[in-house]
């Protein structure tokens, strides 16, 4: 398609109504933007339907047409939160292979990049995870689940490099593990409060050489 024709589609696209697939969309968008930043600001209990429905310039109806109810829009969030933050570590180690050193390598590499791109996210499973403990809520079922993936992953890393003798191991794997997920916790919260202060690089640079100075034998 030569550059003329698809600025004619690009403005006549902008021009038509929106379908009702489009408006459901866009809606549905509209409610989980929202809701992530108030449920990051003011808390999951403290946020209420309206508040969430107002933010988005909806009705109170609108998000119960939507999710059925609050818990559901959490839900939701949490689910693109395991999308955006967690397949992806988890598929970059994968990816690096057997060798422990750069499995573990790929989480500090996928985790930084997801703290510059999805801090939001993050931020909100931690958040969330401090909120709902305890409560044997189907949520913190679910935010367990959520972090207990990249712990295992790592925890498995952390063996095997113990096992090939290039981490110390003195330490039990899985508490090496839960050291690193909450030094990453640590970083999310971190970054997410200054982020205006904080070098990108630097700080990325910085948490890797923590982790593996903290790992090596």
């Amino acid at each position: 398609m030569n550059t003329q024709a698809q600025n004619f589609d690009e403005v006549t696209a902008r021009d038509r109504p929106a379908t009702k697939r489009e408006q459901r969309a866009a809606s549905i968008d509209a409610l989980l933007n929202e809701a992530l930043t108030l449920f990051i600001t003011q808390g999951y209990h403290a946020t209420t339907v309206e508040v969430i429905a107002q933010a988005a310039g909806l009705t109170k109806g609108a998000v119960y047409f939507y999710f059925k109810s609050k818990a559901n829009v959490l839900t939701t969030l949490l689910d693109r939160t395991e999308e955006l933050t967690v397949e992806p570590t988890i598929a970059a180690m994968n990816a690096a292979g057997d060798n422990p050193k750069d499995r573990l390598n790929a989480f500090v590499r996928s985790q930084s990049v997801i703290g510059a791109e999805k801090t939001e996210y993050m931020l909100l499973a931690i958040l969330m995870s401090a909120e709902f403990n305890g409560s044997g809520h189907a949520i913190e079922i679910r935010l367990i689940e959520l972090m207990a993936r990249m712990e295992n992953a790592l925890k498995e890393t952390v063996k095997s490099g113990q096992k090939d003798g290039v981490f110390r191991n003195e330490i039990r794997a899985d508490e090496i593990a839960s050291v690193i997920m909450a030094t990453n916790k640590g970083c999310y919260v971190e970054w997410y409060m200054r982020g205006d202060d904080l070098k990108g690089q630097d700080f990325a640079r910085a948490f890797k050489d923590f982790v593996f100075d903290g790992v090596a034998a």
